[in-house]
């Protein structure tokens, strides 16, 4: 990793830099022509992230550039910016690369040089430059136009128009990726098809995003909660994060707050107060957190919200521990076929004796059950 400070400081990924010389290898057909393809696209990312990163700076942030995989990413807190800033901001990143390109395109029209380099160096700028600023302004998400059409549409309809944003980004990709499949360029088709996975997930999430979760101050101390945490000040992350509960009432911060409080009382070994926090936000929860969920309604013997989760969290922790608790919570719940299903999943994992399972209570009620004894004929 390269790190260049400064007022705004850049940060170059290596993965950047080889991605950047498959590019210019794969259009220069040599080493030579690769490393000359490689130089010109770093200068035009940095140019229009500088694009991105100068109009923050004197917008009163403090922009960071980092060059990732397959481009550039301009971050920022974005305190203070009202969506006309923002709108501004992420105009600017195409508008620099756009002046690049015209700037390019006069100098070769000049003749003025006459360097077969030089002359070739400005095609490739000017080629790189017109073709992404291109790309770069369709209204796909998570590209420069995408951020425009969402600031937008977000500025005159609120969250309605962010979501239509998504959905907007979402059909744009999927009839760019077939696009460039049909044309059999793999690589972009690829690309937007993985554009429009990323607004499908993000829309199908959005279900849960109300006004709040676009305001500012909200997300703010949400981000101030999550450094308290990661320094390990855990008392002011908890007064953050509860008062932001207070404040929101319900949507996807409110959900965020509710987990990080879940983890904080699970490290202060309050496992009711994890589950009660926990279960109060069951239908926005991460998924991830689902078979913790699932393991306190255990504890507090919930068996019905147990087997209510039984598949997504198994889903997400594929493990015989998960089994094992779902074969418990449907026996209690006198559900003997899927108690006996789930109890030969975890049978299978091996460590563990049918006979000795079976001398529990908890399966009094269905261990002689036909349903349940079909799973285990020998």
């Amino acid at each position: 990793m390269i790190t260049i400070p400064g007022k705004i400081p850049v940060i170059i990924q290596p993965i950047f830099l080889f991605v950047a010389f498959l590019i210019g290898y794969w259009n220069g057909g040599s080493f030579s022509a690769a490393f000359l393809w490689m130089g010109i696209i770093i200068f035009s990312v940095l140019i229009h992230e500088f694009g991105h990163a100068i109009t923050a700076y004197y917008l009163g942030q403090k922009p960071r550039i980092e060059l990732i995989a397959l481009g550039g990413r301009t971050s920022y807190e974005s305190r203070g910016l009202t969506l006309p800033k923002q709108f501004l901001i992420v105009f600017d990143g195409p508008l620099f690369g756009f002046l690049l390109f015209l700037a390019s395109y006069f100098l070769l029209k000049t003749s003025f040089f006459h360097s077969p380099i030089i002359i070739k160096s400005l095609e490739i700028f000017k080629l790189i430059n017109f073709f992404w600023t291109l790309i770069n302004l369709l209204p796909i998400l998570p590209l420069d136009g995408g951020q425009l059409l969402r600031i937008a549409l977000e500025f005159f309809f609120g969250i309605k128009g962010f979501k239509a944003a998504l959905l907007i980004g979402m059909l744009i990709g999927v009839g760019f990726g077939l696009f460039f499949f049909v044309a059999q360029n793999l690589l972009l088709g690829a690309l937007f098809f993985l554009f429009a996975f990323e607004s499908f997930d993000l829309f199908r999430r959005s279900k849960y995003l109300e006004p709040q979760d676009r305001k500012e101050e909200y997300a703010s101390e949400l981000l101030e909660a999550e450094t308290a945490l990661k320094r390990g000040d855990d008392r002011k992350a908890r007064e953050l994060l509860q008062m932001i509960r207070q404040e929101t009432k319900h949507g996807m911060i409110f959900t965020s707050a509710t987990q990080f409080l879940a983890l904080l009382a699970l490290d202060d070994k309050n496992r009711r107060e994890a589950y009660e926090l926990l279960k109060s936000i069951q239908y926005t929860l991460d998924e991830s957190l689902i078979p913790l969920l699932q393991e306190l309604a255990f504890e507090e013997t919930n068996y019905a919200l147990v087997t209510e989760l039984s598949t997504a969290s198994y889903q997400q922790s594929p493990v015989q521990e998960v089994a094992l608790r779902n074969a418990r919570a449907f026996a209690a719940l006198r559900q003997p076929k899927l108690s006996g299903g789930w109890l030969s999943t975890a049978l299978e994992f091996g460590n563990i004796e049918l006979e000795a399972l079976l001398t529990e209570d908890i399966f009094a009620s269905v261990k002689e059950d036909p349903e349940f004894r079909h799973f285990f004929k020998k």
